[in-house]
């Protein structure tokens, strides 16, 4: 069980999955005091939560703890979509979850989406189980789309694309974007595991 020190740290490396902090960055972001956030990041350290790298920085181990990370993740998007700004976009997601078809599904926001004030469109990405389901999955997120103002970006792909673009990790791509700037709304620990497969 996480304390809620160690919930807060947490929420700050899987928003960035592979981005690396020294404790002092973490101190900062959180603006905590640097023994406190020291003693709170020590146990996420022996629990395999976090990995110490050669410069002694912490990054995210996102080979371990999947239904536990899958809980942080929920917990930030929970924050994110409870702001009144985003009413209709909590709307639309809990529609979309409600209407899709398939029990396999991953559902994300990502890009400006996360981090803009007031961000042009509204970027999402679905991950199906089957590549021959791209186009069907398509089709049906466009049809629950067209009932909201906000302009929505449909990317769908299958698990072969989300290895594929992993594999390439300098390449600019939606997959290597949105580890650092994406919120899951569907299907985390599922998520966890094709980033555990596609970075090894």
């Amino acid at each position: 069980m996480l304390t809620k020190n160690q919930t807060k740290i947490m929420q700050v490396f899987t928003s960035h999955i592979t981005e690396q902090y020294s404790m002092r960055e973490i101190a900062k972001i959180l603006q905590k005091d640097s023994s406190q956030t020291r003693r709170a990041i020590k146990p996420l350290i022996e629990k395999q939560f976090l990995t110490v790298t050669q410069k002694k920085h912490l990054i995210l181990n996102y080979q371990k703890n999947h239904q536990q990370l899958a809980y942080i993740e929920h917990l930030r998007s929970k924050e994110f979509l409870n702001k009144p700004k985003n009413k209709e976009l909590t709307m639309f997601t809990k529609e979309v979850k409600e209407k899709f078809p398939e029990d396999f599904f991953i559902f994300l926001l990502f890009g400006s989406t996360i981090t803009a004030k007031k961000p042009r469109d509204i970027d999402i990405l679905f991950i199906t189980d089957d590549i021959e389901k791209v186009n069907t999955t398509e089709k049906i997120l466009y049809n629950i789309s067209r009932n909201y103002e906000q302009k929505i970006d449909i990317n769908v792909i299958s698990p072969e694309s989300v290895y594929e673009m992993l594999a390439k990790r300098e390449e600019l791509n939606i997959m290597n974007e949105l580890l650092n700037k994406h919120l899951i709304i569907y299907g985390a620990e599922t998520f966890y595991r094709l980033i555990k497969k596609g970075r090894t």
